[in-house]
């Protein structure tokens, strides 16, 4: 399988950087034109400084741009490493089908952009008419792309889990044909733990004017993405591995197999050959667990979500 340059994942993220500074300026412009002066700056200080939205949405757009883009990826490689008929007898082709699904991904984000407006319309942005509309735009639009996001790892997970099911037949482990999985869960859970974070943090914190009759009884619905995204990302960082793990051994065992059949024609004593398919297997054993472990660097992704959720309250 191609693997995808790292330089130009990189520029797609920046595309979606590039795409909420436009909307700044772009909106700061309009409300210029059809308001006033003053209405504008405010708007720009607020977009750009106080809840720094420029910063929270650009991130989240760069990652759904990249998870848009990087989408067939997962399925590719499997589909090549599994024939049709080893992966008809699971569920992977149901899940890949709601994966794919426009009309899931249209409905899923039309509620959280409902409940985001819900939250954000209450929390009130210190802002009126046009400038208020659009950061209320910005921000239900940070909720539809995280829904996005989400929605995607969580079925790109699924597919993943519908291996556990296959019966291996042949050795994937030589080629590494299934790291692509585990490359795409680092970059994915990686990009958009950073953006959640940055959006909870930045609007939990932002000057909002809790003037409605809940007052700022309403603020603690600002952390529900993180309260939602934390489940999701703990489960997709590290599952796909223990998957990867089953069917690398499955291959390691096809590989020892095919090993003995070729060795039985040689001229090795019993001692030698059995000395020989054991160390291969102690190589390959550890190789497997040493690629795949849960070492320590994989601690600060779980330390990273729990701040995530927890240090907006402790800071209350």
């Amino acid at each position: 399988m191609t693997q995808r340059s790292p330089f130009r994942l990189m520029l797609i993220f920046f595309i979606g950087l590039a795409i909420s500074v436009t909307f700044g300026l772009l909106s700061t412009a309009l409300i210029f034109y059809f308001s006033d002066k003053s209405e504008a700056q405010l708007f720009f200080a607020a977009y750009m400084s106080s809840f720094k939205t420029v910063i929270s949405l650009g991130l989240l757009l760069g990652t759904a741009l990249i998870i848009l883009i990087t989408q067939n990826d997962i399925p590719k490689a499997v589909e090549e490493a599994f024939t049709d008929k080893q992966l008809s007898e699971t569920d992977y082709f149901y899940y890949k089908k709601r994966f794919a699904s426009l009309r899931i991904s249209i409905t899923f984000m039309s509620e959280f952009v409902v409940i985001g407006f819900i939250i954000f319309y209450y929390c009130s942005f210190p802002l009126s008419g046009l400038a208020e509309d659009l950061m209320i735009i910005a921000a239900c639009a940070q909720y539809a792309l995280g829904v996005y996001i989400g929605r995607k790892l969580i079925y790109l997970g699924m597919m993943v889990h519908a291996l556990t099911t296959t019966k291996v037949t042949r050795n994937l482990f030589q080629e590494r044909e299934l790291d692509e999985i585990n490359s795409y869960v680092h970059v994915a859970s990686t990009l958009t733990i950073i953006a959640v974070y940055i959006h909870v943090v930045s609007y939990y914190g932002g000057p909002f004017s809790y003037d409605s009759m809940f007052g700022q009884n309403v603020k603690i619905f600002i952390i529900l993405p993180a309260v939602i995204a934390t489940p999701v990302l703990l489960i997709f960082n590290f599952y796909p591995r223990s998957v990867l793990r089953k069917l690398y051994s499955q291959s390691i065992d096809i590989a020892i197999k095919n090993l003995q059949k070729k060795m039985e024609s040689e001229t090795l004593s019993d001692y030698e050959k059995r000395a020989y398919l054991i160390e291969f297997n102690k190589m390959a054993r550890d190789e497997l667990r040493y690629s795949l472990q849960l070492s320590l660097t994989d601690l600060p992704i779980g330390i990273t979500i729990l701040i995530m959720v927890l240090e907006p309250l402790l800071k209350k």
